[in-house]
């Protein structure tokens, strides 16, 4: 189910690449893993490529860490690795032509030299839209939500019942679950399920048994956590369908600073 969403316009939301990494600790490493990935990875490696059409990242703060639940996870082990996230929009039907780009350009990038290996993947997918859900009268579609200044994003991963459709528990979260999330400061929530293609990360982990859910939020997460996102374990688990792997919030970097780097551990 999908609202405030127009299908067959023009920059169609299809697919995503969505990649939680837990960065080297080493401060000096750091700092250059960071410029790295925002003045060159993101746009050599992805975005100058066929299909790929927006992007935003996310980082954790300790603070925001000891948020998340459940613990133990099934996503990030232990429950506080993963201190950045990057969510990448992808045209509907790209991505075979995208990631034949991508996989012919990444021998030249790093033999340049234009790699950085401080980094480990905790939760690296390419995803294909299941729906998106806007708060009531919330005008932004899914197709340029990674262009709106959302103060936060809660991600949250569920794992179907074993006795469970992946579509049921896609339809239970665009039906009931998010349109009791979305309230005051939470406006979106957009869910993807995950799609194997070799190369990719961790290509195939959760295909047919997962889902990703983005919240977005106009405020700090941590202003809306009492009221919007404690419990959703509980309720993920009380309809039958499937259980929370993961919840965890998040804020955006600021582009071209180290801002908050002093504050992941």
């Amino acid at each position: 189910m999908t609202q405030g969403y127009v299908p067959g316009t023009q920059n169609e939301l299809g697919h995503a690449m969505v990649t939680m990494i837990e960065p080297t600790h080493d401060p000096a490493e750091l700092a250059e893993y960071n410029r790295w990935y925002e003045f060159d990875h993101s746009y050599s490696g992805v975005m100058i490529g066929p299909g790929a059409f927006a992007f935003r990242r996310w980082v954790a703060t300790r603070a925001l860490k000891d948020l998340r639940y459940p613990n133990p996870s099934t996503v990030a082990d232990p429950v506080d690795t993963g201190s950045f996230i990057a969510a990448y929009w992808y045209l509907d039907g790209s991505v075979e032509e995208h990631f034949k780009w991508s996989f012919g350009e990444m021998p030249g990038l790093v033999a340049a030299g234009r790699m950085n290996p401080n980094r480990t993947h905790v939760s690296t997918s390419l995803y294909d839209l299941r729906s998106v859900v806007n708060r009531p009268g919330w005008p932004v579609p899914g197709q340029i939500t990674l262009d709106h200044p959302y103060q936060g994003m809660v991600a949250m991963w569920t794992d179907r019942a074993d006795d469970a459709s992946l579509d049921a528990l896609a339809d239970w979260i665009a039906t009931t679950l998010a349109p009791k999330v979305l309230d005051g400061p939470v406006a979106q929530a957009i869910t993807f399920a995950p799609r194997d293609m070799p190369g990719v990360p961790n290509s195939g982990v959760g295909v047919g048994t997962r889902l990703l859910t983005m919240f977005f939020v106009q405020s700090d997460p941590r202003e809306a956590w009492a009221a919007h996102f404690t419990g959703l374990d509980d309720a993920v688990k009380g309809s039958g369908l499937g259980t929370v792997g993961l919840v965890a919030p998040f804020i955006p970097v600021i582009p071209g600073t180290n801002t908050y780097l002093d504050e992941l551990w």
